[in-house]
């Protein structure tokens, strides 16, 4: 009995394990505030679905540069977190702190400044000197009435989030300035969508 279970047992895992062979590898990278002596993150799937989970604090990240870590995964869609590697299960503990995301991209997500679209040129080096980075500028912030939006990338919408993660307004990218006077003061990120599918995000703070 004992060896029909653990048969059944390995074959389930090469089943689930087998289907994340080949998976798209995905670059995190994260600055955690100055205070944290530990940097460490962990990922969960949502695409390919898996019930099996990988619990906090995960792995531990590598430096890169800037004050910047890095760690890789592979996946098409998946629920990251970045922690400070200080998490004990089963009761509240007011020294873990986290980030945490769903994403099917790259991740560059600065602690204290939030999700970037312009991470530094250390965190950027290709030996194809040909490649361009793109490079997304709003202006003025912190802003009052319009923000302009200037980049090389063709945008065709734009979503307003507020700094809870809520989707405050979806529209078509039709100008180069977009009214937020309706917004009430606070910290909000533009998600905008190009062309060919790419998303960048900024933030901004209303006045």
């Amino acid at each position: 009995m004992k060896k029909f279970l653990l048969l059944t047992l390995t074959i389930v895992f090469q089943m689930i394990f087998a289907q994340f062979e080949n998976l798209p590898q995905k670059k995190m990278y994260f600055k955690p505030p100055p205070n944290w002596s530990n940097v460490c993150s962990y990922m969960n799937y949502i695409d390919p679905v898996t019930t099996i989970d990988f619990f906090p604090p995960g792995q531990a990240m590598t430096p890169a540069c800037e004050g910047w870590y890095k760690t890789t995964y592979a996946f098409n869609k998946a629920y990251v977190e970045f922690n400070n590697c200080n998490y004990f299960g089963g009761s509240p503990n007011t020294n873990y702190l986290y980030y945490a995301l769903e994403t099917e991209t790259d991740v560059f997500y600065d602690f204290s400044a939030g999700p970037i679209s312009d991470p530094p040129a250390c965190l950027l080096a290709v030996n194809d000197h040909s490649k361009k980075i793109a490079v997304v500028k709003i202006f003025p912030n912190p802003v009052q009435d319009y923000i302009n939006v200037e980049s090389d990338k063709n945008f065709i919408s734009y979503e307003l989030i507020d700094e809870s993660g809520k989707l405050i307004l979806a529209k078509q990218f039709t100008a180069e300035k977009i009214d937020i006077s309706n917004l009430k003061t606070g910290v909000y990120f533009i998600r905008l969508k190009s062309l060919s599918n790419e998303t960048n995000i900024v933030k901004f703070i209303k006045k």
